[in-house]
This record gives structure tokens, C-alpha cells and sequence, in this order.
């Protein structure tokens, strides 16, 4: 699979859904533990075949956009809020600006999602505090950019 996540499909996500690979559960026959990172890609990975199944149900997988509008829910408002924090924690604002820019650049995601998800993101600039102790912004990576699709398709999937 590239590292581009533009190159990512619904379609090309389900090589990671393969049952043939193995999962948490291996890693303790090996007497490997799994790290947290394994579990949560197992998790992520897990979650997408879930929704891919969601999906399938209703006659096929969507199309690009994956993500047209937020839903106006409160459950959906919640993984909204679960996933700007996780993007912000990890990124920082502007480089959470930057990966919603580049969802919308590859179709993940609308550009009204994006304008909703940004007035979302005012709401965490007015409550986050500076923490000198807390180390600076990091670069998203592609487990970072995975997780990402999984709250659109997530979010999708309450439409």
C-alpha cells in the first residue's frame, strides 16, 4: 500500500482487512507482545472492515467524497470532537488545518466538511492552554492518516 494517503481507497483499505494476517492474538502466540500501536492498527483495521460491511449491506461502497457534511447528531458531534483532539493533540492547529486542506484535496472530504471542521477546531483554540511541559507538534504519519478515514467513515456511516 503507498504511504501517499491520497492514494487511499475504501477499495485498497481492505488489504488491511485481510483475516489472513495476523492479528493481537497471534502476537501473544509468539510470545511477542503487541505493542499499543499494533493493537490500534489491529483496532483501525478492524473498525474499516466493520464499516466496509456496513456498506456493502446497503449495495456498495460509497464514492468519492467519502464525507459530504457532517452529520447533525450528537453521536456524530462526539466522533467529531474525538477526532480534531486526537488531530490537534498530535499535529497541532496548523498542521490540523493542513490535513483537513489535504483530505479535501483528495476527496475524503468535502470542502464545506472541512470549512464545519475548521469552525469546530475555533472551539479547541479557545480551551486549549499552553503546557510548556507538552512536547510540540508533531508530523501525521500514515497510521495517523488511516485513523483519519476511519472517523470519515465513521462519520459516513451515520448518514
Amino acid at each position: 500500500m503507498s504511504t501517499n494517503p491520497g492514494a487511499y481507497d475504501l477499495r485498497d483499505l481492505r488489504c488491511l482487512a485481510d483475516p489472513n494476517r495476523e492479528t493481537p492474538d497471534a502476537f501473544a502466540d509468539a510470545d511477542l507482545p503487541a505493542s499499543p500501536d499494533e493493537v490500534l492498527r489491529h483496532t483501525q483495521r478492524d473498525e474499516l472492515v466493520r464499516l466496509q460491511s456496513q456498506f456493502s449491506a446497503v449495495g456498495a461502497l460509497p464514492d468519492k467524497p467519502y464525507l459530504a457534511g457532517l452529520p447533525d447528531r450528537y453521536g456524530a458531534e462526539v466522533v467529531v470532537f474525538e477526532w480534531l483532539d486526537f488531530l490537534i493533540n498530535k499535529a497541532g492547529f496548523e498542521n490540523t488545518g493542513n490535513a483537513l486542506d489535504y483530505y479535501e484535496e483528495v476527496g475524503w472530504i468535502t470542502d464545506e466538511t472541512r470549512s464545519e471542521l475548521r469552525e469546530y477546531m475555533r472551539g479547541f483554540s479557545e480551551v486549549q492552554s499552553f503546557d510548556p511541559d507538552r512536547p510540540g507538534p508533531a508530523d501525521l504519519d500514515v497510521d495517523d492518516h488511516v485513523m483519519s478515514l476511519v472517523y470519515i467513515a465513521r462519520l459516513s456511516s451515520v448518514r
